[in-house]
């Protein structure tokens, strides 16, 4: 059995349906949702056969007596 396999395989033996589409599972491995995370290998993407999906992050809590500064970085990382 080959310990890779193309991104639409695995997500249809992983994910229930209904399963996203190839554009969305790409933008996820590209946020680094998909463990360990996926690579192009000419012009498709690969996948380990053992890759996992992570859930989504939780935001920051921003309180309203935190740092100005660190507000920026929490929100988006922007100057002012």
């Amino acid at each position: 059995m080959a310990r890779t396999m193309l991104i639409m395989d695995w997500a249809r033996e992983e994910l229930s349906e209904p399963i996203p589409c190839q554009a969305t599972l790409i933008k996820d491995a590209k946020c680094g949702l998909i463990s360990p995370p996926p690579f192009k290998s000419g012009r498709r993407w690969r996948i380990d056969s053992t890759a996992r999906y992570i859930a989504e992050r939780e935001k920051p809590v921003i309180r309203s007596d935190d740092n100005p500064r660190l507000k920026r970085i929490l929100e988006d990382g922007t100057s002012p």
